[in-house]
């Protein structure tokens, strides 16, 4: 009898829906939401800033996201 399948790293998932929220993509989304509000004029005053540091902060967390989800398969076989 195998042993029942171990749920993968909940921390790879949470690294991922981190991964989801900061995508660059989705700052229009979040600055039409925010609309009227003293955020969404930081935001869009400086965009640039905040888009360079939403990319970094989605490429890392999408890399080790992966990774650690990747690595807690590898380790079940």
């Amino acid at each position: 009898m195998t042993p029942p399948p171990r749920p993968r790293s909940v921390k790879g998932y949470l690294l991922l829906g981190l991964a989801f929220i900061t995508c660059p993509c989705h700052l229009p989304l979040l600055l039409a939401v925010l609309a009227g509000t003293g955020l969404a004029g930081a935001l869009s005053q400086y965009f640039g800033l905040v888009f360079l540091v939403l990319s970094v902060i989605f490429v890392s967390s999408l890399i080790y996201g992966l990774k650690v989800l990747k690595g807690s398969e590898q380790r079940r076989t």
